[in-house]
């Protein structure tokens, strides 16, 4: 890793990083298709084959170009939310923790290292998912859809979690399973650690710092956070 600058904070992503979070995804993405067509997106602008936000991107051109208001389109997008919001609900009272990240954050604790999460996921349901797995006491800050306007690889998500942990970009090590996550760093200038799943698309993740596998957590994820203390 090429700065040098040691870190005061770690943001961590949520899902797949630090739990297993079992949404039904293809139940939730019917879901806001639904909703979507009821308003009158044609079909063929709508697929489970991508996520809700790129469904809803669609959406929202299709709606400005009938001319709805920016205030009417709100209001559909809040409706999906909300039915979506309960399907991951559900999933976060099941959550499973990924094995070994307690202790990783046990010894980022110990190095007194401030520890926040940003996620695509609700503040509440990310709370709730922490709480079944017992982890929510780790973490002084947690930014999720709902809480911030423009959500990662966009620099807002992460500056904002910067602020409220008085910590500079350049301070904090961003550790995530998901190519947004690792851009977001980069478009931040802090350091990155790619966590490889089985979910997870390796060549999306070449540009972080340094890539774990998850069978290799704790012992070397903990060995990479030490280098940058």
């Amino acid at each position: 890793m090429s700065k040098k600058k040691p870190i005061k904070a770690i943001v961590w992503d949520l899902d797949g990083t630090l739990i297993h979070f079992k949404i039904n995804y293809l139940r939730a993405r019917r879901t806001a298709i639904e909703i979507l067509k009821k308003y009158g997106v044609p079909k063929r602008l709508l697929t489970v084959n991508i996520s809700i936000l790129e469904n809803m991107k669609s959406a929202r051109e299709f709606f400005r170009n009938e001319g709805l208001t920016e205030k009417k389109i709100d209001e559909i997008i809040k409706e999906v939310d909300s039915e979506i919001s309960k399907i991951e609900y559900e999933a976060a009272q099941n959550a499973v923790m990924i094995s070994g990240i307690d202790q990783v954050l046990e010894f980022a604790r110990s190095k007194n290292l401030k520890q926040a999460i940003f996620t695509f996921n609700t503040k509440r349901n990310a709370e709730t998912s922490l709480k079944k797995v017992k982890l929510v006491d780790y973490f002084d800050v947690i930014i999720g859809r709902d809480n911030t306007t423009n959500l990662k690889p966009h620099p807002d998500h992460l500056l904002q979690i910067c602020k409220q942990l008085d910590a500079k970009t350049d301070e904090i090590l961003v550790i995530g399973d998901n190519t947004r996550d690792i851009e977001a760093a980069i478009n931040v200038d802090a350091y990155s650690i790619a966590i490889i799943t089985k979910l997870s698309k390796v060549e999306t993740l070449q540009k972080a710092d340094k890539i774990i596998k998850e069978n290799e957590i704790p012992q070397e994820l903990i060995k990479e956070i030490e280098k940058l203390l």
